[in-house]
């Protein structure tokens, strides 16, 4: 590190100081000449929230309803994100009533990406959402099972009270008694609460009763919008050229 010149240093400081007062009002008080300084306009910086802890992450990080505009709906699923879009336009009141949206079709369909805007949307609005999907909701809860007792807590209290929570790839999860009955209480509970619930799943309405209780799919129609995508995968495979 190269030592430090303390006099042109010193002699910067003083520069800096004359050029204050060069650019300030001269006034005289009491017999003692002073300046009032003369300040740029402060500067309005927007600060970034950590999207993170809003469970968005990775390639989710910049999804807003901006971007899927610019990239354009499916014909076939016009009427879904519509839909989607009308209930976004009215979502604060959405919110409070604890109404969500089951969002139903193919893998690739843009379902995840609307259910991120959405709550892009809410967070923007200043409410306090979370996304996960629910093979990492059923891991989390397994792991912090095993740890301190207040962990869990705390992350289970948030899964069941934030107003807006986004559960992604429903049915994705590992199949056991344990799993149905810890969707059941967390759906049951938020729905008791009237908290809102965004849900994407491929599956149908009758893989989704296969696969859980019917109670669990009863318990989300009675407060959400159905919403049914058709079309095929966006997702297009990488370019072989490009290896």
């Amino acid at each position: 590190m190269e030592a430090m010149d303390v006099t042109a240093e010193i002699e910067k400081i003083r520069q800096q100081q004359t050029a204050v007062k060069s650019t300030g009002i001269k006034k005289q008080e009491n017999g003692y000449e002073f300046y009032t300084p003369h300040y740029p306009p402060p500067v309005a910086v927007e600060c970034q929230k950590d999207l993170s802890q809003y469970g968005i992450k990775g390639r989710y990080l910049d999804m807003t309803f901006s971007k899927l505009k610019q990239l354009g709906a499916p014909p076939e699923d016009k009427d879904a994100y519509n839909c989607a879009l009308k209930y976004a336009v009215h979502l604060n009141e959405h919110i409070k009533s604890g109404r969500g949206l089951i969002m139903m079709g193919p893998v690739g369909t843009g379902k995840t990406s609307l259910a991120i805007s959405i709550l892009r949307q809410a967070i923007e609005q200043g409410y306090n959402g979370y996304l996960i999907s629910m093979m990492s909701l059923l891991d989390t809860l397994l792991i912090l099972s095993k740890g301190p007792a207040e962990h869990y807590l705390e992350f289970e209290n948030r899964i069941r009270n934030c107003p807006l929570l986004v559960l992604d790839d429903f049915g994705a999860e590992y199949d056991n008694k344990w799993v149905s009955s810890k969707v059941d209480s967390i759906i049951s509970d938020r729905v008791e609460r009237g908290k809102a619930t965004i849900i994407t799943t491929n599956l149908s309405v009758q893989q989704i009763k296969k696969c859980y209780d019917s109670r669990i799919y009863d318990r989300l129609k009675e407060t959400s919008f159905i919403l049914s995508f058709k079309g095929k995968s966006k997702r297009d495979p990488l370019d072989i050229s490009q290896i």
